[in-house]
C-alpha cells in the first residue's frame, strides 16, 4: 500500500497538524505514517505553547519506519527547532524520499513558530532537499523578502524561493489581496496557475490538508503539476462542504483499501489513454471510463471521471478526477455487464463510426449491437441496450455499439475486466487501423 511519512505537530483539538494529514491521506487510500515533531497546546480559539519532541526520539521513529518500508513521499509540517529541521531533511534526503515541505512559520491565531535559527535551517537545509515547498502568501513573503499579495507577486516569490534549492514551489493564494484563491506553481521551467472559487469561512488546518493531498497524489505517481491540480480540486470541495458544517474540515468518505485500488487503476489508465487516444475517438458528449468494485450494485460502488475526456484540436484532455458515486452513462453500462459476467467490471465509451467498428473487428475482438428503435419506453438505453445485446449473443462481447436515434448520439462501448485491459484493447485496436 502506498504510504506517506508525515512529520508535523500534534494538535489536541484535532483540526490541524497530524490530524489533518491523516484525514487527507486516508481519503486518498494512502497510508499515513505519522511522527509528531512538536506537542502543542491549542484549541479553536488560541495557540498558547508548544514543546518540540526530543530529536533522538524523532530519529529513532524515522529509522524504525524505514526498516519496514520506503514511503512514497514525506510531508513536513511544523518542525519546532533548527536541529530537528536540518536532521530530518538530511535523513529523508539520504533515504531518497521526495519531500513536500509546508513551512509552518506561524498559526492562524497569530502565534509565531519559527525563530531566526529555524528560518536559516529551512533555507539552508530543508528547501534544498525538498521536492516541493508550499508556503502561503504570508510565509512566502517572509521567506522571499517581498510582499506577496497577488498572483503576480507570487510568481516573483516562487522564483526567489526556487533559487533556494527545491525542485518546485507552490505559493498558496488563500490570503491574496487580489486574485484570492489562486495558487501559483513554479517547477523551474514553467508557471502553472490553479484557480479556485473563494470559499467564505474561518478554517483550521487548510495548509496541512492541501499539502497532504499533494503529498498523497505525488506518492501515487502523479507529476507535481498533476498532483497539485487534483489536490486543489479535492481541497475546494472539502472547503465548500466545511463552510456548511461549522467550518470543520472533514472528508465524508475516506477510501477503503479496495476503493483505493479501484481509484488507482482508473487514474493510471486515464494517464495512458490520454497519451494514445486519437481525438477522432472522442464522442460529441465526451468519453468516460468506469471500473466497479467486486459485487457492485449501484453508482456508489463505481469509480468514473467527474469530468469527461474531450477533444481539444488534435489532443485529448480532461479536467476530471476519478470519483465514486457519480451517476454516469458508462457506470450503468458496467452494471448491466456485470449482471451477466461479474468479472467484466470496466467499460469506456468511444465515438461511433463504421470504420472504428471494422477496426475493432480486425483487431480480433467480438462485437455486438442493438437498435434504439427496439428499446422499451420505460428503460435506459445504456442498461437495456448493453444487457439485451449480451442476452441475444449469449456472452459478453468486447464491444457493443448502436447507431443512435432521434436526439441520441451513436456510440461504441468497449468492455473489459479492468482498466488495464481496456488500455490493452485500445492499443490493439489502434494497431489494426488500415
Amino acid at each position: 500500500m502506498t504510504s506517506v511519512l508525515c512529520i508535523a505537530g500534534l494538535d489536541p483539538s484535532g483540526h490541524a497538524g497530524l490530524s489533518a494529514d491523516i484525514r487527507a491521506l486516508e481519503f486518498l487510500g494512502v497510508k499515513p505514517l505519522p511522527i509528531a515533531s512538536v506537542l502543542t497546546v491549542q484549541n479553536l480559539k488560541s495557540f498558547s505553547e508548544f514543546q518540540p519532541v526530543r530529536l533522538d526520539i524523532i530519529k529513532k521513529q524515522i529509522n524504525a519506519i524505514l526498516e519496514d518500508e520506503k514511503p512514497g513521499t514525506a510531508k513536513l509540517g511544523i518542525l519546532g527547532t533548527a536541529e530537528i529541521a536540518s536532521t530530518v531533511a538530511e535523513m529523508l534526503q539520504d533515504a531518497e524520499i521526495p519531500i513536500i515541505t509546508d513551512p509552518v512559520l506561524g498559526t492562524s491565531t497569530g502565534y509565531s513558530l519559527a525563530d531566526e535559527e529555524l528560518m536559516n535551517a529551512y533555507i539552508q537545509d530543508v528547501f534544498s532537499a525538498a521536492y516541493l515547498v508550499t508556503p502561503n502568501s504570508h510565509e512566502a513573503s517572509i521567506i522571499s523578502g517581498i510582499d506577496v499579495v497577488d498572483p503576480k507577486s507570487a510568481r516573483n516569490a516562487c522564483q526567489i524561493i526556487f533559487d533556494m534549492g527545491p525542485k518546485a514551489v507552490l505559493v498558496k493564494g488563500g490570503h491574496f489581496q487580489t486574485g484570492r484563491g489562486t495558487d501559483i506553481l513554479f517547477d523551474g521551467s514553467e508557471f502553472y496557475e490553479f484557480n479556485g472559487q473563494e470559499v467564505t469561512g474561518e478554517f483550521r488546518g487548510t495548509g496541512c490538508t492541501l499539502s497532504s493531498l499533494i503529498a498523497g497524489y505525488t506518492a501515487l505517481g502523479l507529476k507535481v503539476h498533476e498532483a497539485v491540480e487534483k489536490a486543489k480540486d479535492d481541497f475546494v470541495r472539502v472547503l465548500e462542504a466545511a463552510s456548511q458544517q461549522c467550518n470543520d474540515i472533514t472528508f465524508k468518505e475516506p477510501m477503503t483499501p479496495k476503493k483505493a485500488n479501484i481509484w488507482h487503476s482508473v487514474n493510471n489508465a486515464i494517464s495512458k489513454i490520454l497519451a494514445i487516444l486519437p481525438a477522432e475517438f472522442i464522442a460529441e458528449v465526451g468519453n468516460n471510463l468506469a471500473f466497479a468494485l467486486p459485487g457492485a450494485t449501484g453508482p456508489e460502488d463505481i469509480c468514473s471521471l467527474d469530468s469527461r475526456l474531450l477533444a481539444k484540436g488534435e489532443r485529448v484532455v480532461t479536467l476530471g478526477t476519478p470519483v465514486f458515486g457519480r451517476k454516469s452513462h458508462i457506470g450503468r453500462v458496467v452494471l448491466a455487464t456485470i449482471a451477466h459476467d461479474k468479472e467484466m467490471r470496466s467499460a469506456m465509451n468511444l465515438r461511433f463510426s463504421d470504420n472504428l467498428v471494422s477496426q475493432i473487428e480486425r483487431a480480433g475482438y467480438r462485437i455486438g449491437s442493438f437498435s434504439r428503435a427496439e428499446q422499451p419506453e420505460d428503460s435506459s438505453s445504456m442498461e437495456w441496450g448493453t444487457g439485451n445485446t449480451i442476452s441475444v449473443l449469449g456472452y459478453v462481447p468486447d464491444a457493443v455499439y448502436d447507431r443512435g436515434g432521434v436526439g441520441k448520439e451513436p456510440m461504441i462501448r468497449l468492455l473489459a475486466r479492468n482498466p488495464s485491459e481496456l488500455v490493452d484493447k485500445l492499443r490493439r485496436i489502434l494497431e489494426a487501423k488500415q
